[in-house]
């Protein structure tokens, strides 16, 4: 079998593919050269025989025409990283199935995640600062929040991150609650968690964590009117996207209300966060984009796609693959 290896940036694609996955997914059959935009045709000969393709970030971008041309025996895609959303629909619409690692991808953020929510309710970030400070308030933001019994949790959006992280808050004494409109009660249940509005998840929840995917009509969705109704030694955390938060109206909302905590890996300016009104605001906890797989963690994504490849290659049921409607729904 040949598998053709898609990539433009080299330094993304040897995170993914290491020596040793490079060594493991040799095994399955003979791997082809990096293959990209500018020498597609010089390996047309072996991508004519190629039916499985493996790509990670900096995935090039086909179009259907490229696809019949050069790829007449591709049925399948495995990228091994998040969204497909830039490169997927002429695979698709070419009858090629195409694997998404989203749920590997999913694991730091949600493991980065809970964590945080774990260290949000006890009151630690303004206590760490406070303290270090010899700010006498830092025994006060531990004694007013609601520690980890009993806590409010709210979860905005439940796809792959949002349901991993409700599946590790059962491991603790808190009433999770979530905000997605496309989720069932049933599944909600499920995950022992109680489905209410998004206004309830601003007003009511102790600690607020967004999930939401990467839309642009979600461009701004926290707002003031949101802000405005957190409750005292609250936080909220961001992991899903920058755009997402109107950025001055939280500003000012933490810079009045100093007891409310903002937790971000992402924010709108994120390689100049000094531009950003957050940045400034001392109740506001940021992070430069850490949450997603870092260090060792990128090669995961791959083994997942690799498993996907022997469950596809045998004809036995798959757990990642993006079809056109799915693709409608995905970030």
């Amino acid at each position: 079998m040949k598998i053709a290896l898609f990539g433009t940036n080299q330094r993304q694609f040897s995170k993914v593919y290491t020596a040793d996955v490079l060594k493991k997914l040799g095994e399955y059959g003979e791997l082809s050269c990096k293959i990209n935009k500018k020498n597609l045709q010089e390996n047309k000969s072996f991508l004519e025989d190629c039916e499985i393709a493996f790509a990670t970030w900096g995935m090039p971008k086909f179009t259907k025409e490229e696809i019949k041309e050069y790829m007449p025996n591709l049925k399948a895609v495995f990228y091994s990283a998040g969204t497909v959303q830039y490169f997927a629909r002429p695979f698709l619409e070419s009858g090629v199935k195409v694997f998404s690692a989203f749920a590997a991808n999913a694991v730091p953020v949600a493991e980065y995640t809970f964590a945080q929510i774990t260290l949000a309710s006890k009151g630690y970030f303004q206590s760490a600062k406070c303290y270090r400070s010899l700010l006498p308030r830092s025994f006060s933001f531990a004694n007013s929040s609601p520690g980890n019994f009993e806590c409010r949790v709210g979860l905005i959006g439940l796809g792959a991150i949002g349901q991993m992280v409700a599946k590790r808050l059962m491991e603790l004494d808190v009433q999770v609650y979530a905000y997605d409109p496309f989720v069932s009660k049933e599944k909600a249940e499920a995950l022992n968690v109680k489905l209410i509005g998004l206004e309830e998840i601003f007003s009511s929840c102790d600690v607020i964590s967004n999930h939401l995917a990467n839309k642009p009509e979600l461009k701004n969705v926290f707002n003031r009117r949101l802000f405005s109704r957190m409750k005292k030694h609250s936080t909220f955390i961001n992991t899903g996207r920058g755009a997402q938060v109107a950025e001055y109206s939280l500003a000012l909302t933490l810079l009045l209300h100093p007891s409310i905590t903002f937790v971000a890996d992402v924010i709108k300016n994120e390689y100049f966060p000094y531009i950003n009104p957050l940045f400034w605001c001392p109740n506001a906890i940021l992070t430069p984009h850490i949450a997603g797989s870092t260090g060792n963690e990128p090669q995961r994504m791959a083994y997942y796609m690799m498993e996907e490849m022997e469950r596809f290659n045998k004809g036995e049921r798959t757990k990642y693959e993006v079809t056109l409607e799915a693709l409608e729904r995905m970030a």
